[in-house]
């Protein structure tokens, strides 16, 4: 078995690394509490300041998941906001697996598979996406009453 997942690439085969990011983000303040979630992606073989220039189109808008309205438990909140992450994201499922003919900046057509690299988000965007309960850490297994700050809901 290979111990990466470039070593388990056909020869002359690259990854693209694919970045994610989300944040919630105010929609209107002039009609209430209007928020969402933007999801962007980026490709991990841009410089930073590629990826954060305007201009460049080097991070792009995939999706924006709306703020559930009050009422639904908060175990749907996350498996809604899970299914669409999935939605979202399906497009990259076959060619990660299969790869796709990519034109490279030194004009030779490379074999490339996507692989998702990084999920960039804050405390409540980690927090739906993996499904840990609130207040608990989604990387490791630390009690909350070891995390100062991470012991009350946001509002």
């Amino acid at each position: 078995m290979a111990d990466t997942f470039q070593e388990s690439l056909p020869d002359g085969s690259t990854v693209i690394p694919v970045i994610l990011g989300s944040d919630k983000t105010m929609l209107s303040t002039l009609s209430g509490n209007k928020s969402a979630w933007p999801v962007y992606l980026s490709i991990g073989n841009l410089s930073k300041v590629k990826r954060r220039s305007v201009k460049s189109n080097g991070l792009v808008l995939i999706g924006l998941l709306p703020r559930c309205p009050n009422g639904p438990k908060t175990h749907t909140i996350k498996i809604a906001y899970q299914e669409s992450m999935a939605t979202m994201l399906r497009p990259l499922e076959q060619p990660a697996k299969s790869g796709i003919k990519v034109l490279c900046a030194d004009g030779r057509t490379r074999h490339a598979n996507p692989r998702i690299a990084s999920f960039l988000a804050d405390y409540p965007e980690q927090y739906n996406i993996t499904g840990v309960k609130y207040g608990r850490c989604p990387r490791c297994e630390i009690d909350s009453d070891d995390m100062p700050g991470f012991n009350r809901r946001p509002r």
